[in-house]
């Protein structure tokens, strides 16, 4: 058995002579014989380690696709087409538009800046603890018929502003696009939105930093 060498042609012209020759393949009946059964064969056959450019080349001498690699191309399309939900920023998004920069996010949990512990809390769940207080304080007004007086409206307002993400500082914001620190692609898809928040709040980096400020202040109280 002899050695094969493999060599890589950049040559257009080369390929183009490949791709001819690869359609004069064919099976067809012998002309030099009466005997209907014997055919006269001429195969081509082309070696493509690349699968890109095996695809390429399928579609440029419109190879014929087995049925698995029919449905296999079809699968990709209906996964290249189809809208996913993004773990981390929960906006939607496509295969195809999954470039760098395009999801936006936190990847830090929130704490509570006014809290001697600087406790801890999900972003979620601050939202609806800001939104229940600030419905509260609504109720409280509507029933006792008196609105609420300029101390209680800044003490109010103060309160809304308590909640920071340990990734970046910035204020948590209950209202309109709260944006991120953090630039990325969208996913990843091999989890789901809860294992990701788990993540998230368990992330060691922010635990430390957020035991580092307990220490700074426990230091400054002193």
């Amino acid at each position: 058995m002899g050695l094969s060498t493999s060599q890589s042609l950049t040559n257009q012209n080369v390929y183009t002579f490949v791709k001819e020759n690869f359609h004069l393949a064919h099976i067809e009946p012998a002309t030099s014989s009466d005997d209907p059964t014997q055919v006269e064969e001429k195969w081509s056959i082309v070696v493509i380690r690349d699968p890109f450019l095996c695809r390429q080349f399928c579609d440029d001498v419109q190879f014929t696709l087995s049925v698995s690699e029919i449905q296999q191309q079809q699968a990709e399309r209906i996964r290249a087409e189809q809208k996913i939900k993004c773990v981390q920023c929960n906006d939607y998004y496509t295969e195809e538009d999954n470039k760098m920069g395009q999801c936006v996010h936190h990847d830090g949990f929130v704490y509570d800046n006014y809290s001697p512990k600087l406790t801890q809390w999900a972003p979620e769940t601050a939202i609806e603890q800001l939104l229940s207080e600030e419905a509260q304080a609504v109720q409280q007004a509507s029933i006792a018929n008196v609105p609420m007086t300029a101390e209680q409206k800044e003490r109010t307002e103060r309160a809304k502003q308590r909640f920071r993400y340990i990734c970046c500082n910035q204020t948590l914001q209950t209202t309109g696009n709260v944006g991120g620190c953090k630039r990325g692609k969208h996913g990843p898809e091999n989890i789901t939105r809860n294992e990701w928040e788990l993540a998230r709040d368990n992330n060691q980096e922010y635990q430390y930093k957020r035991i580092r400020l307990l220490q700074s202040r426990a230091q400054h109280d002193d």
